[in-house]
């Protein structure tokens, strides 16, 4: 007898193996499925699409407690219980599993990129390749409503708008790193016209003193921080007859103010670059291997959709 019990017929123990192996297909058709879905609905379609019926799925008062799940080559249903499959394999547990991995990896429950038919688990299932283009239609309906929200009809204008973004875009990097330049300098300025002003009393205490020397000594230091902070300003330009610490603070506060005006129009061209690549990205996927007589097509016009 093998590795059977004690008593057991040889065909007893061979319906038995075989469920046991049925088992372990299910369950592992459900961890697949779980790693690449986003929500329960979506769990049932793809079990559903790899030959599964399903039953008592729902939730509520008077839903049935166990899911049950019968593949063509099962003789019965087998429940979503502990007992039967494990404590992982319950309807509630199953959605649970679901949630927790979208919270673990943040992924968003809108998908935005088209789904690959190509990979295996796919290109070999006809159910799943039904659902899957499905899913596909429905992002490249989205994608091609959001660039008509962009005033954008065609391919030709899609990719003008996103190489003129990535034009502006330079611009602004340029433009903001000039005014950087221009910020150190306007508040190495400050900092030294500050320092001429509050020592300028100890040179001209210096220079009028009846004992240069004994006063020097004494206020060696902010003597020598304004001679300092004079030669650099002067090296600069500076009006020292007319410094105005107030009016050079402002003018440093409205250049961080441009460069804080054009961080917004950089973080804005930024993100609208990122929806239209990849809006150019899926409708360029999916026109050319869902419909090459588009793509054909002198201006790139997509269909209504």
């Amino acid at each position: 007898m093998p590795n059977g019990k004690k008593g057991m017929k040889y065909n007893e123990w061979a319906a038995n193996k075989s469920e046991s192996s049925k088992k372990t297909q299910l369950r592992k058709d459900i961890n697949q499925t779980i790693r690449i879905v986003s929500t329960y609905s979506e769990f049932l379609t793809f079990m559903e699409a790899k030959g599964y019926e399903i039953k008592n799925a729902e939730f509520g008062e008077n839903s049935r407690k166990y899911i049950t799940f019968r593949s063509p080559d099962m003789s019965r249903p087998v429940r979503g219980s502990a007992k039967s499959l494990g404590k992982n394999f319950t309807k509630e547990r199953i959605k649970e599993r679901i949630n927790n991995k979208l919270h673990r990896t943040t992924v968003p429950s809108v998908r935005n990129k088209l789904i690959d038919t190509n990979t295996p688990n796919i290109a070999g299932n006809i159910g799943l390749q039904k659902w899957a283009n499905k899913e596909n239609l429905k992002i490249v309906s989205a994608e091609y409503n959001k660039m008509l929200t962009h005033n954008l009809h065609n391919f030709s204008e899609l990719e003008d708008r996103i190489a003129l973004l990535h034009m502006q875009q330079k611009e602004v990097n340029t433009s903001v790193v000039s005014l950087e330049s221009q910020i150190r300098h306007l508040r190495e300025m400050l900092k030294y016209a500050k320092q001429y002003q509050k020592n300028k009393i100890y040179d001209d205490h210096y220079k009028s003193s009846k004992d240069p020397d004994r006063y020097f000594r004494k206020y060696e230091s902010q003597i020598i921080l304004f001679a300092g902070a004079e030669h650099i300003l002067q090296e600069n330009g500076m009006d020292l007859k007319h410094l105005n610490t107030n009016k050079l603070q402002e003018q440093l506060s409205d250049l961080i103010s441009q460069k804080k005006s054009l961080n917004t129009q950089y973080v804005s061209f930024k993100q609208e670059i990122k929806e239209l690549e990849l809006i150019h990205q899926n409708l360029s996927k999916y026109l050319k291997q869902d419909a090459p007589e588009i793509q054909r097509s002198s201006h790139n016009k997509l269909p209504s959709l």
